[in-house]
């Protein structure tokens, strides 16, 4: 069995499941009939590329660049899905634990962020270096994709795929309110919709057309960042150091520009290492990963 397949067969597993559990879920959803005809479109789209390259011109780039792309987009709506339905569990906020991990490290995040707010220039940049997180995921498609080093970029999506649900479990059983509501000062726009986002979710409504992220601890942007640099070791200096560096500091950012504990960061290790060690256990039992 190809990685490819385990993949998708994890998407329609995930689907089914959610389908389940929002059958007899009390969470009302509201959303966008345009943006779901859009997503439709666009996957139609994005199939009639498949064919043309697998059955016409066959051209393994393409190809890889197109399974790739339509695996994350399929998968990351299911997820997001995945903690929706989790935020309604309505666990107990831990975040007087996480203030206290903090504490024991002696760091004062509200410190860190005014700091940041009072230093427009340092802000901006870390704000870019904060949202290249985004910008990563296709940028690791189309290089790998365009180096035909297909295998390389299929065990990034795994990983991917496995250390999502692993954060939002542990998001769903640990909640946080974030360090702006322990401490009491008053958080950016995007961080203030997502706690909206997450107390709504805490009363079984969500509109997922103004849907911002929710998880907090641990920080997904650090447990990506450290997959991100895991992904480049074996590549040139010349991609590897700048990739090295801009997600050093992307984890860094996660204090300033994300407003995590620390504590969030520390979290993001054991499962990093934990998604390596669980996937490499299937690469090894999987005889043809491509």
């Amino acid at each position: 069995m190809t990685y490819t397949k385990i993949q998708w067969g994890i998407i329609f597993f995930v689907f089914c499941v959610e389908a389940i559990l929002l059958r007899f879920s009390s969470l009302s959803i509201l959303y966008s009939k345009k943006e779901i005809i859009f997503i439709l479109i666009f996957f139609s789209f994005l199939g009639l590329v498949y064919t043309f390259y697998h059955k016409f011109r066959p051209d393994m780039r393409i190809i890889s660049l197109v399974q790739s792309t339509s695996i994350l987009l399929a998968y990351c709506p299911l997820m997001l899905g995945f903690s929706y339905l989790g935020a309604t569990a309505n666990q107990p906020f831990v975040d007087s634990f996480l203030a206290s991990i903090d504490s024991f490290f002696a760091i004062y995040t509200p410190s860190i962020v005014f700091w940041f707010k009072n230093n427009e220039r340092w802000q901006t940049v870390f704000s870019f270096i904060y949202n290249t997180y985004g910008f990563q995921f296709p940028f690791i498609i189309i290089y790998f994709s365009y180096r035909r080093e297909i295998i390389p970029l299929q065990r990034f999506l795994m990983q991917f795929m496995i250390a999502t649900p692993m954060t939002i479990l542990l998001s769903i059983f640990y909640p946080a309110a974030g360090p702006y509501v322990w401490y009491g000062y008053t958080p950016s726009i995007e961080l203030a919709n997502a706690l909206k986002h997450l107390l709504q979710l805490r009363h079984y409504f969500v509109d997922i057309s103004t849907i911002d992220g929710i998880i907090t601890i641990p920080s997904f942007h650090s447990v990506m960042a450290l997959i991100f640099i895991y992904t480049f070791r074996h590549q040139r200096r010349i991609i590897f150091i700048p990739m090295l560096i801009l997600n050093i500091l992307m984890i860094f950012s996660c204090l300033p520009i994300g407003e995590h504990y620390f504590a969030d960061i520390l979290a993001a290790i054991p499962v990093f290492l934990l998604t390596l060690g669980i996937e490499s256990f299937i690469f090894k039992a999987v005889k043809n990963p491509k």
